[in-house]
């Protein structure tokens, strides 16, 4: 689900943003919709194209990638550090499951297009990949949150509409309008029912209240009105400014390579 696969890996992190502040609403129908669209959307319109960036006024990394949802896997350069001698860089490769870095590879520049990435991801032999299991780093949580942005179908707009997602306001992105609405959030943990004695034992007890979710989502959806997706925003506690994913096109000539994976070239 929408809520569950997408607000909990990110509360994992997240950090206690809580609070709606003055200007949020509930979402209308159609910006329900717009939502419900959106993991579709990115998994039909795929491979896509995406520039993630973290900066916590410390430290700063750059992945340049592409993203296959029908696959389930990604690849691209990063960069870490501030430009210069002591900058890091390299390739990664990331899935459900974890992530790999090839840290002898030599990754392609941040202006470089999906189709050197790709090359350049293949041209990394398996034993040339360190993989990993996602740990709490702001930037696994950023890629897994990444991975999860597509889906097969569209999502439930009512139950939507249901699970806390917020209307933020409309912004412009590379000349396109986007509505900004804070995603669902999961529901607290349900109350047990209150047993009053034996007799409330034996009568199955006294009804709770059903929960509601409660704050802002710390991710943030930028949806056009064909609902797709140009840019994520990820808050955090311990980060100082958004984490952001942007999706600057589509890519459906360019395949992500199996090598990473242990795969020959072409392999499934």
């Amino acid at each position: 689900m929408f809520a569950v696969g997408l607000s909990c890996c990110a509360l994992a992190w997240a950090g206690g943003r809580s609070g709606e502040g003055d200007g949020p609403r509930p979402i209308t129908s159609e910006e329900a919709g717009r939502l419900a669209m959106a993991r579709f959307r990115a998994y039909e319109t795929g491979p896509h194209r995406v520039i993630l960036k973290i900066d916590d006024g410390r430290d700063s990394y750059e992945v340049n990638g592409l993203v296959d949802y029908r696959r389930h896997r990604a690849v691209g350069s990063y960069a870490a550090g501030e430009p210069g001698p002591k900058q890091q860089k390299g390739l990664i490769a990331w899935d459900n499951s974890g992530l790999a870095v090839a840290t002898e590879a030599k990754g392609p520049a941040p202006s470089s297009t999906t189709a050197e990435i790709a090359r350049a991801a293949a041209g990394v032999p398996h034993r040339g990949w360190s993989p990993r299991a996602y740990a709490g780093y702001p930037l696994d949580v950023a890629l897994r949150v990444v991975m999860a942005l597509g889906a097969d179908r569209p999502d439930n707009a009512q139950l939507l509409a249901q699970s806390g997602p917020r209307y933020l306001g409309e912004s412009m992105l590379r000349g396109t309008s986007y509505a900004r609405i804070s995603g669902p959030r999961p529901k607290p943990q349900e109350t047990k029912p209150r047993a009053e004695g034996a007799a409330g034992a034996r009568a199955g007890g006294t009804a709770a209240p059903q929960p509601r979710p409660t704050g802002l989502s710390p991710l943030t959806y930028w949806i056009d009105e064909d609902g797709e997706l140009g840019r994520l925003e990820i808050r955090s506690g311990g980060v100082a400014r958004p984490v952001t994913v942007d999706f600057t096109g589509h890519e459906g000539r360019v395949k992500v390579p199996g090598e990473p994976w242990g795969e020959s070239p072409g392999g499934k």
